[in-house]
């Protein structure tokens, strides 16, 4: 009876291990997925630099202007900055060997 608790344990912990494995590789893409239609920067910012990311963390939402963050491993990556009443984007490259600057334009 011990053998067959200390069995089902173990299966349980796997499966919740893998279903958290899952939902953050999935995280990035469902949050694209889940914002393209109201938030048109993400079309742009996917062309530009993917949504292959662990997460993405919206840092402003307010005003005039939306900032998300782009992370790996708990790093962030890339940040954009759109300013909506000019319609401006613009992609910063974070990592360690940051490129800075990589994208500024006007999108409509």
């Amino acid at each position: 009876m011990r053998r067959i608790a200390t069995v089902t344990t173990a299966f349980i912990v796997l499966v919740g291990l893998l279903v958290a494995c899952g939902n953050n590789d999935e995280g990035a893409t469902s949050f694209f997925e889940k914002n393209k239609n109201k938030w048109p920067e993400l079309n742009v910012i996917e062309d530009q630099i993917g949504s292959d990311f662990e997460e993405v963390n919206v840092e402003n939402d307010k005003g005039n202007s939306r900032v998300l963050l782009y992370e790996n491993d708990g790093n962030a990556e890339y940040k954009s900055i759109y300013i909506l009443d000019e319609e401006r984007l613009k992609i910063i490259s974070m990592g360690e060997n940051s490129e800075g600057q990589i994208y500024n334009e006007v999108i409509h």
